[in-house]
């Protein structure tokens, strides 16, 4: 998974200050800082991978919520 992660961000466009580089497919949640940038990755609704929770992620108030299917925030950035 880290090898997908680590692809993902070489192979993105050019990332400055304060973007953010979302992405999907490993079907598992994720958020990491880097120096410029943040990598995010929602989780799996249908399947969810290493122990994580069926969930999903939002971006609501300026604040990304990692949620469980039931409606429960397990993280937020």
């Amino acid at each position: 998974v880290r090898r997908q992660r680590q692809m993902c961000i070489r192979e993105a466009p050019k990332l400055h200050k304060g973007d953010i580089l979302l992405t999907g497919h490993t079907h598992i949640p994720a958020w990491e800082e880097y120096d410029n940038f943040l990598y995010l990755n929602p989780g799996s609704v249908s399947i969810p991978k290493e122990g994580s929770e069926h969930g999903y992620m939002i971006y609501e108030d300026k604040t990304f919520l990692w949620k469980t299917l039931k409606g429960d925030v397990y993280h937020t950035l």
